[in-house]
């Protein structure tokens, strides 16, 4: 027996329901900030932060050994303003040899970092 679409709205599918709730406690300020900015994009707040969580992106935190590898290019960079204030100081050039060495560890250093 054949069933008659009687009209009406169709049924969701699994994906499409939404069945989960979020509680997010704001202050005064996030709220009226929230707000503001759902009212600036002409949406409801639930959907001001529908399209936050599907469009935003977040960073990762550093790692410590990404930390790690800050600390040593800016401590080779301090060593390479050194080596420069000596030689505009002095007018010595036979230094060249230890700049162009701290320039291509600082370079392995960076494309480590993915800067």
């Amino acid at each position: 027996m054949e069933q008659k679409n009687k009209g009406g709205r169709p049924t969701k599918t699994l994906s499409e329901k939404r069945k989960y709730q979020v509680l997010l406690r704001l202050n005064t300020m996030e709220y009226y900030t929230l707000l503001g900015k759902a009212r600036e994009a002409s949406i409801t707040r639930t959907e001001f932060l529908r399209r936050l969580i599907t469009k935003a992106e977040v960073k990762a935190r550093i790692t410590p050994e990404e930390m790690q590898l800050i600390r040593t290019v800016s401590g080779m960079a301090n060593n390479l303003n050194q080596i420069a204030h000596r030689l505009n100081a002095f007018g010595i050039s036979a230094l060249n040899e230890e700049l162009n060495a701290l320039k291509q560890l600082i370079h392995e250093l960076m494309k480590r970092l993915k800067l």
